[in-house]
């Protein structure tokens, strides 16, 4: 089951998450959650929002329920089709490579390497998505 307007609590998940922070998201984001046996098991949140042109998607997940077709046309959805955004782009380390391996088949395009990007020196992969390049959104 899909969580929306409850961005708070999913962003705090999600950061704590991703970051082991519980605010490392601006208070002006976005996010949507999935439950799974009353249990939020996965998050987006959706920040550093331009209008008409992208906006960054960040996403967590303890469990890989979560993935479905159904969950991933509403996470894309969002940004490219209430939104009409252009674009959407996601940041990793370059030492998480299932996470790589993760954006590449959801579609992302690996755009950049950032140099020690990160507290601890790792360099940062990012990656975007086009909306006409979206495999999740008719």
């Amino acid at each position: 089951m899909l969580l929306y307007r409850a961005d708070e609590d999913v962003k705090k998940w999600v950061s704590q998450q991703l970051f082991n922070d519980d605010e490392w998201f601006s208070p002006l984001c976005t996010a949507i959650g999935v439950v799974q046996d009353d249990e939020l098991i996965a998050g987006v949140v959706y920040s550093k929002y331009k209008p008409s042109l992208s906006m960054e998607m960040s996403v967590a997940s303890i469990d890989k329920r979560w993935a479905t077709r159904h969950n991933l046309s509403k996470f894309f959805e969002y940004p490219f089709i209430q939104l009409g955004l252009k674009r959407v782009q996601t940041v990793c380390s370059a030492n998480e490579g299932d996470t790589i391996m993760f954006n590449q088949r959801l579609g992302f395009i690996q755009e950049g390497r950032h140099r020690q990007a990160f507290d601890n020196g790792d360099d940062a992969i990012s990656f975007g998505m086009l909306e006409s390049e979206c495999k999740w959104i008719k």
